[in-house]
């Protein structure tokens, strides 16, 4: 029997996206299945471009420019005069960015050409364009980042000269204005100020908006405990951050964000986070309380509840015993579902069409 080939859009090359790259490991283990990377047979053997069977399509109604939006409205078009079967991961609301109008088309047709469209958290169905086609849903939950970087010997300490006695707060990522950076500075030193042995707040992440970036260096303004490095953290340093961390922080806003990357990241090295309650989130507190949660209405309040966030943190701390039980809960909760636990819905997934 023929095994049924999967293509990825964009790409599962290592080192370039562990979601799509763990994702395909793991479908590649059941022998009737072969993946292949649109990127790399692009480029290597493009009259194969329309060969596979099934077309997962992931942040495909992003284009930035209209000869990109063409190139991919081309190749949609295709694959449905093609008859192939195509799958769409929804991984936010929509784009973090503000993107050109007619991305809304790309969006529209991949609503009505999918075939089955793969959510990662409950909430997702009823996003108001999903309604009409809850019946094409798929509900299957971000994968685990368990040995996905490769062991650090790297003392984050020594790099960014902070005291072995110091607890450190850690934001990690891309650095983008949903992600609120500028509100987590301003709740950190609120909820700080007064407390002498304070965690350091380590933001680490490239950033490419110039007017973001010295945002954030005026708003930091020589404070010692908060350190900026806005250089992107390479797959060999990265075990070393995690590790280092007493925690992590993802003040994500609503408007676009549904899913998070960082979470299950935090989870899968034993670290909890702080984080608001988007729909991935509020999918993990209804099974289990390993993280410090909150929920906003808008800006100032944000940065008020992120502020209560930091001290029933800083307060754990004190008890010990209540936050490493929050990290212990955490790994459990990340084990229950990892890539290999939901094994059989993924294959599933694909094996249906």
């Amino acid at each position: 029997m023929s095994k049924k080939i999967i293509c990825f859009y964009p790409s599962i090359k290592k080192g370039t996206n562990h979601f799509l790259y763990n994702l395909s490991t793991l479908l590649e283990n059941d022998n009737d299945i072969e993946c292949w990377s649109y990127k790399e047979i692009k480029k290597s053997s493009p009259k194969k471009l329309f060969d596979a069977n099934i077309y997962h399509l992931n942040w495909f109604d992003q284009s930035i420019t209209f000869f990109s939006f063409l190139k991919r409205l081309y190749f949609l078009l295709f694959l449905k005069i093609k008859n192939k079967k195509i799958i769409w991961t929804i991984h936010n609301i929509e784009p973090h960015l503000k993107q050109p109008k007619y991305n809304f088309i790309l969006r529209e047709l991949l609503i009505r050409f999918s075939d089955k469209i793969h959510i990662m958290n409950s909430d997702s169905e009823n996003i108001v364009y999903l309604r009409k086609v809850k019946f094409k849903t798929v509900w299957i939950p971000h994968g685990d980042y368990f040995n996905s970087y490769p062991e650090s010997t790297i003392n984050i300490y020594q790099r960014y000269q902070i005291s072995s006695k110091k607890k450190i707060i850690l934001f990690l990522g891309a650095i983008l204005p949903y992600k609120n950076v500028d509100v987590l500075i301003e709740a950190y030193q609120k909820a700080f100020r007064l407390i002498e042995e304070c965690p350091v707040l380590l933001i680490c992440g490239k950033t490419e908006l110039d007017f973001y970036k010295e945002k954030i260096k005026t708003l930091i303004n020589g404070d010692k405990n908060i350190i900026y490095d806005p250089k992107f953290i390479i797959d060999e340093e990265m075990a070393a951050y995690l590790r280092n961390a007493t925690i992590l922080v993802a003040p994500y806003s609503y408007k676009s964000a549904l899913n998070s990357g960082t979470v299950p990241l935090a989870f899968s090295y034993g670290k909890t986070i702080i984080c608001p309650d988007i729909p991935y989130v509020k999918d993990v507190l209804k099974e289990s309380n390993c993280l410090y949660s909150y929920h906003y209405d808008n800006p100032f309040q944000h940065k008020e509840k992120l502020v209560e966030a930091f001290l029933e943190f800083y307060s754990d701390l004190k008890d010990s015993i209540r936050f490493w039980d929050k990290e212990k809960k955490a790994t459990l909760y990340m084990e229950r579902h990892s890539w290999k636990a939901h094994q059989k819905d993924w294959i599933s997934l694909y094996k249906d069409l």
